[in-house]
Formats: C-alpha cells, sequence, structure tokens
C-alpha cells in the first residue's frame, strides 16, 4: 500500500504521514510465505516532520490516529509495522520528567503506545492489537510497534519472534 497525507498546525508546522510496503525480505523464507498465504498487506507508516519545530499538539497526533484508524477499517488484512525514529530529537521535551532517562526511540515507543491505547479506550474500539517489539543490543533498544487485529495476531507472534531471534542477536 503507498498512500500518503498531510497535516498542518496553525502555528505552520507541517507533517507528512506515509504508508509504504513494508520490506519484509530480511524476514524468514516461512514467514514471508505465510504472510503472502494469508494475504497479509504488511505497511510501514513513517511520520515526517516537513516543516516546524514547535511540539506536536495534542490534536495532530490525534488526527494522525484518526486517519490511521479510518486506512486501518478500510483495510481488513492490514498490519501497520512502525519503527521509532532514534535520530530526530523532540523538540520541547521535558527532561524533568519521569520519562528523563528514556532515550529518544524508547520515548517515542512510550508515547505511541499510549495515544494508541488513549485512542482505543476513548472510541470503545476492540480486537485490534499493539505490539511492541524490543530489540535488545549492546548498550542499545530499538523499538518496533505492529498494529493487527485480533484475528491476525499468530502472523504478529510469528514477525516477532522471527524479528527478535534474527536481529536481536
Amino acid at each position: 500500500m503507498n498512500y500518503s497525507f498531510s497535516i498542518s498546525t496553525r502555528s505552520g508546522d507541517e507533517y507528512r504521514i506515509m504508508f509504504i510496503d513494508a520490506d519484509i525480505s530480511l524476514l524468514a523464507e516461512n514467514v514471508r510465505e505465510t504472510i503472502a498465504n494469508q494475504g497479509i498487506d504488511i505497511s510501514e507508516i513513517i511520520i515526517d516532520r516537513i516543516k516546524g519545530g514547535e511540539s506536536t499538539p495534542q490534536e495532530v497526533l490525534h488526527a494522525i490516529t484518526g486517519r490511521v484508524a479510518d486506512l486501518f477499517a478500510e483495510n481488513e488484512n492490514l498490519v501497520i509495522y512502525y519503527s521509532c525514529d532514534d535520530m530526530n530529537p523532540i523538540p520541547s521535551r521535558n527532561m524533568r520528567g519521569a520519562n528523563k532517562e528514556l532515550s529518544v526511540q524508547e520515548y517515542r515507543s512510550t508515547l505511541f503506545s499510549h495515544i494508541f491505547d488513549s485512542y482505543m479506550y476513548s472510541h470503545q474500539v476492540s480486537g485490534i492489537t499493539n505490539t511492541p517489539i524490543i530489540i535488545k543490543g549492546e548498550e542499545y533498544k530499538q523499538f518496533m510497534h505492529l498494529i493487527a487485529r485480533s484475528k491476525h495476531q499468530v502472523i504478529v507472534d510469528l514477525i516477532k519472534d522471527d524479528v527478535i531471534d534474527g536481529w536481536g542477536k
């Protein structure tokens, strides 16, 4: 799936949200075959700030979440893959609070899960899971998420196990 949209704020910040076909070539052959046989579409979501440097307002996060939910609802066999950015700083991040020890990537992962859980609760949605994948290296952790319908949890678990087994070494 290739799809994108933009969101702008009143202060002039602009975000581009893109869905692209996830590169599954590094997954084990049996996992790729299972994905193909089940007709699963694995799309990576990329959130890119095009303009601005202000902290991202809640309404932007909710707008992104709403659009993602709509797209997800329209595609029965969609599994969304999200890799938390570790390269770009977070504008206006509070470094004094409980999350001050978290890396930028772990902070984004925590925020992503919080927004997901909040959306699911406030819209009374069930049957959709957010499965975090944490790859632990020497003094480094990488955070990813898979969002899928509960009926696709077996495939999500296959992907998660394969990623951890293959990349987590």
